[in-house]
């Protein structure tokens, strides 16, 4: 018998170029179309990270090990230019004869020039040169594909303690995303689902490491650092079902996801 489970859907406009290393292929440092939800804990502010990080390690697990079992925050995953005209600007858009759609969010490339990424960068005085760089010039250079402004993703909040509406009331309106500490504006909303038993088919990603069921099948994942994904596939067990608006199908997610679950 299904049972009401109310959740709360986070809309994610992008307002600047968002960077974050999704994969690095040669020069290329690629911006994926999802935001995991390592960085939407941090993003929120459910969670606070270290100030300086000593020895480049992660510390996910234990700065979650308050919180996980309470609440689960799924990644972003990107919306279509029609939802963003919807939502955003409040233009519905027409189907037939209508007007085509303006081109909004997506990708761009660029390269960058003597310009490394690290936070902070040593300035050595001449005299002090390493002996592997003195007398060289060794400009660093490269490129990044990045997400563009006027990006619209959806990431959603399963309480399994607590209400949604006091979750919705701690996210802030605007927060920083990736390396570059990108703006992006969040729109969150208590939505009405629905907690169901049975087969089932995800079509909104969560973590590989967050859920413990077997897949029955039509299984799409996808690798990107530092968690991959599972994009969509055929389980059986509980689940949550999340009416959407128009005619979209429902959002459906596992039961009972706790974030990096299987690491812990």
């Amino acid at each position: 018998m299904s049972e009401s489970f109310p959740a709360v859907e986070c809309s994610i406009e992008t307002l600047d170029r968002t960077l974050y290393a999704s994969r690095e292929v040669g020069d290329l440092v690629d911006t994926g179309d999802y935001i995991l939800s390592t960085a939407l804990y941090h993003a929120f502010g459910f969670v606070s990270g270290k100030y300086i990080n000593s020895g480049n390690k992660p510390s996910y697990i234990e700065e979650t090990s308050e919180i996980y079992k309470k609440f689960y925050i799924t990644p972003a995953k990107p919306e279509s230019v029609g939802e963003y005209v919807s939502k955003i600007l409040g233009v519905q858009v027409m189907k037939g004869k209508a007007k085509p759609l303006p081109y909004l969010g997506g990708h761009s490339v660029s390269q960058w020039n003597a310009r490394p990424h690290q936070y902070a960068v040593k300035n050595w005085k001449a005299a002090d040169l390493p002996k592997d760089q003195k007398g060289k010039n060794l400009p660093k250079f490269g490129r990044e594909r990045v997400l563009d402004q006027q990006n619209l993703l959806t990431a959603y909040i399963l309480p399994y303690e607590g209400d949604a509406a006091s979750l919705a009331a701690r996210i802030p309106r605007y927060v920083r995303l990736g390396k570059k500490r990108s703006k992006a504006r969040i729109r969150a909303i208590v939505v009405e689902g629905m907690l169901d038993e049975g087969e089932f088919f995800t079509n909104h990603p969560f973590g590989i490491y967050d859920y413990d069921g077997v897949p029955l099948g039509d299984l799409i994942s996808i690798k990107m650092r530092p968690v991959p994904l599972i994009v969509q596939g055929r389980y059986r067990g509980k689940f949550v079902r999340i009416p959407c608006a128009g005619k979209r199908d429902d959002i459906v997610l596992p039961y009972k996801l706790e974030f990096l679950k299987a690491k812990r």
